[in-house]
C-alpha cells in the first residue's frame, strides 16, 4: 500500500445463495508486487468483462465504485449506514446482483454499497472496481495458498487436510469481521497482549487502536519513533511509527529488523475502539496460506514462502499515488521531517522523473528512494504549475 489504515466494518447482508457448491471451486487471484494486496477478477450479474475485486477479510460488506455502476447501469435501491476506520458514512446500496464464482456456481441477491473508490485505488498499482470478503467468506469454507495464488471455495463441512496447519479459534468483530487474540513485544522486552481483527486489506503489519496506545504508554515506550499521515476509504489521519521486536500469531513469533506497528490517534471508528488491542494487516497475514472457516470460527495457519520475508528498512520519505486517470505518478503523503520536505517537496506534486528515470509505475520510483545514503535527483511539477527539480539525501528514517 501504500497503507489502507482502515477499512468498512460492518454487518453484510446477503440475502439468498441460489447456486450452491458442489465441488471445490478455484479462483486464481492476483498478489501485489509488494506481496500486501490480492485482486479477485470475478464475472458479475452477467456482465460480459468481469470485475476487479480488492479482496479484503476486513471488509464485512461488499463495495462496487459508483462511477463503475453507473456506468453498468446498475440500479441503486436502498441506503446503509456502515461505520468503518474514519467513523460512520451513509452509502448508496444495490441489491439483487449475481456474483459468478465459476463451475456454475454464483451467489444471487448480493446487497453491495456504493461508494467513490477513486481516492483509494489511486494508491494501488492496479484500479480495482469494488471490494469483496465476508460476502464469500461468509458463504463457503475458503483457503487461500500463496504459493500457487490460489482461492479454493468449498462447501462448509468439507473435510480437508489441516495437518500441516495450527487451528486459531476466531470470534466475530461488527458482525462478521475476524478477531483474535495476538502478543507483541518492544525493543525494550516489554510485551503485550488482546485481541485484533484480522484484517487482510490494511498493507501494514500492526495498527494499534488510540484507546489501547494510551492506556499502556505505548508511545512513550517505543525507542525508535516518527509520525506519518495515513489514507483510508474517506479521509486522511495520523500515526505513529514504531520498531518492536516481534509479533507472535498462534504459535509463530515472526521476529526480524525493521518491523515496525503503527500507533493510530483516531477519535472516532474502528481504530478509536476500546476493547481490542487494533488491526494486523497483510504484512503478516499474507506470510501464512490460510484457511478460513466462518462457520466453524476458526482460520487455520501455516508459514508460506513470504514467512521468512525480510520487512524494509524505512528510507523512502515518499509515498505515490496515480491521478485520476492514472497517466501522472503523485505525492500522496510525505513525512515532514525528511531531506524531501524540507527541499519543498508536498502532497500533490507531479513526479516527472528520479535521477532521470521515468516510469507510469510508481514502484519503480519506490525501489529508487529505497537506497540508503544515496543522493537523488527528484523532477517534479508543484502545485503552482512550475517545474522544479531538487536533490535529496536518502538516510534511514526509523
Amino acid at each position: 500500500m501504500k497503507n489502507i489504515l482502515g477499512k468498512l466494518f460492518g454487518v453484510f447482508v446477503l440475502l439468498s445463495v441460489v447456486n450452491s457448491i458442489g465441488q471445490e471451486v478455484k479462483l486464481p487471484f492476483i498478489l501485489s508486487k509488494d506481496d500486501t494486496s490480492i485482486f479477485l477478477k470475478l464475472p458479475f450479474d452477467n456482465q460480459i468483462d468481469s470485475l476487479l475485486f480488492f479482496f479484503d477479510t476486513g471488509a464485512g460488506i461488499a463495495m462496487v465504485d459508483s462511477t463503475v455502476a453507473r456506468e453498468r447501469g446498475f440500479e441503486i435501491n436502498s441506503s446503509i449506514n456502515v461505520s468503518g476506520a474514519g467513523g460512520k458514512k451513509s452509502y448508496d446500496m444495490m441489491k439483487g446482483y449475481q456474483l459468478q464464482l465459476g463451475n456454475n456456481v454464483a451467489i444471487d441477491n448480493v446487497s453491495i454499497v456504493l461508494d467513490d473508490l477513486s481516492r483509494l485505488t489511486a494508491l494501488y498499482e492496479k484500479k480495482f472496481d469494488g471490494i469483496i470478503g465476508a460476502t464469500i467468506l461468509d458463504r463457503y469454507l475458503t483457503k487461500i495458498d500463496f504459493g500457487t495464488q490460489t482461492m479454493s471455495l468449498y462447501e462448509f463441512g468439507t473435510a480437508l487436510d489441516y495437518s500441516a496447519y495450527q487451528k486459531l479459534p476466531i470470534e466475530f468483530y461488527g458482525g462478521n469481521i475476524p478477531k483474535l487474540p495476538i502478543v507483541f513485544e518492544l525493543s525494550n522486552g516489554d510485551k503485550f497482549e488482546g485481541d485484533i481483527l484480522f484484517d487482510s486489506g490494511a498493507g501494514v503489519t500492526l495498527i494499534v487502536n488510540r484507546p489501547y496506545k494510551e492506556q499502556h504508554q505505548l508511545y512513550d515506550k517505543l525507542e525508535q519513533k516518527i509520525t506519518y499521515t495515513g489514507n483510508n476509504l474517506s479521509n486522511k489521519t495520523f500515526y505513529e511509527k514504531g520498531i518492536i521486536k516481534n509479533i507472535q500469531l498462534g504459535d509463530y513469533k515472526i521476529e526480524k529488523s525493521d518491523m515496525a506497528i503503527s500507533l493510530s490517534s483516531d477519535e472516532a471508528g474502528v481504530s478509536a475502539a476500546e476493547g481490542i488491542v487494533g488491526i494486523m494487516g497483510s504484512e503478516i497475514i499474507h506470510r501464512f496460506d490460510l484457511i478460513l472457516d466462518y462457520n466453524s470460527k476458526v482460520i487455520y495457519i501455516k508459514p508460506n514462502q513470504l514467512f521468512s520475508k525480510e520487512f524494509k528498512p524505512l528510507i523512502n520519505p515518499i509515498s505515490f499515488k496515480y491521478s485520476s486517470d492514472r497517466s501522472q505518478i503523485m505525492i500522496a503523503s510525505i513525512i515532514e521531517t525528511t531531506d524531501a520536505y524540507k527541499k519543498g517537496l508536498r502532497e500533490g506534486d507531479i513526479i516527472l522523473a528520479i535521477d532521470g528515470f521515468t516510469s507510469n509505475d510508481f514502484s519503480d520510483y519506490e525501489k529508487i528512494l529505497r537506497k540508503e545514503n544515496t543522493k537523488v535527483k527528484v523532477k517534479y511539477i508543484d502545485s503552482n504549475g512550475k517545474v522544479k527539480t531538487v536533490k535529496l539525501s536518502l538516510t534511514r528514517i526509523l
